[in-house]
């Protein structure tokens, strides 16, 4: 698995959390067509990067306990910080 394919499933994954459409783990595997462990792997890594990540069995979603985006799938900004210009390139 190449790094633009890992960075490409991160912001897939960041996409269906900030719109709280996850499912449960099965579900969003299932969305993701990957083993459940393997999304877990995903989401211990996102946390890794910061990213403050939790299931919610009330909203049957993982969410994020603060407001935030992954910019282009590898790095976690807060809704407060900008984007560093040496963050800045195309994929």
């Amino acid at each position: 698995m190449s790094i633009k394919e890992i960075n490409r499933t991160i912001a897939w994954i960041d996409q269906e959390i900030r719109e709280q459409q996850t499912g449960t783990p099965d579900q969003l595997a299932g969305k993701l067509k990957m083993s459940v462990r393997l999304l877990y792997y995903y989401v211990d890594m996102m946390k890794l990067l910061g990213a403050p990540i939790e299931y919610s069995q009330e909203n049957n979603s993982f969410i994020y306990l603060r407001s935030g985006y992954f910019y282009q799938g590898y790095k976690w900004i807060e809704d407060n910080q900008e984007v560093p210009e040496s963050s800045k390139r195309q994929i």
